[in-house]
């Protein structure tokens, strides 16, 4: 008598509650009326790392390991024959290896919030449409060249 009860109870039970997956699941869903949120459409791209000689006094003290992520609208990269890519690099190249003034005691004081905008603007310019959202810094490294010396 006990069994035919529990397994009346456990009938009941999962009845219930695949009635009620089913329901959740077939219900319409409401709609989202929350604006788009700022990464929507958004795409994140990596660039290749690059390698800049810091030259001060007429002779290379360091190196500069950086690598850079940039947003982009999906839809605007989709139609681009070129992507950013290349100009990026050579922005990154440019704006690092013009560098004066570098602390070569505290690498840790560079200017990163200044480089990525002059990047963002340069690739904005080039492409003359606000193409990049934003520049990030994924790496961004000094190795003095005596460091490089005793490693090879």
């Amino acid at each position: 008598m006990i069994k035919i009860v529990a397994i009346g109870i456990w009938v009941c039970i999962v009845s219930l509650g695949s009635s009620y997956m089913m329901a959740s699941f077939s219900a319409p869903h409401a709609k989202e009326t929350e604006a788009a949120s700022y990464f929507d459409g958004l795409d994140y791209k990596k660039v290749d790392p690059i390698t800049v000689p810091i030259i001060a006094d007429n002779e290379v003290k360091g190196y500069i390991l950086a690598r850079f992520i940039y947003t982009i609208d999906g839809k605007a990269a989709a139609s681009l024959a070129v992507p950013p890519d290349p100009f990026i690099l050579d922005e990154a190249f440019r704006a690092i290896y013009s560098t004066v003034g570098f602390d070569f005691q505290r690498p840790e004081r560079y200017d990163i919030a200044k480089l990525t905008k002059s990047i963002k603007e340069a690739i904005n310019a080039r492409y003359k449409t606000a193409l990049l959202d934003d520049v990030l810094v994924e790496q961004f490294d000094y190795i003095d060249k005596r460091d490089v010396q005793r490693q090879g």
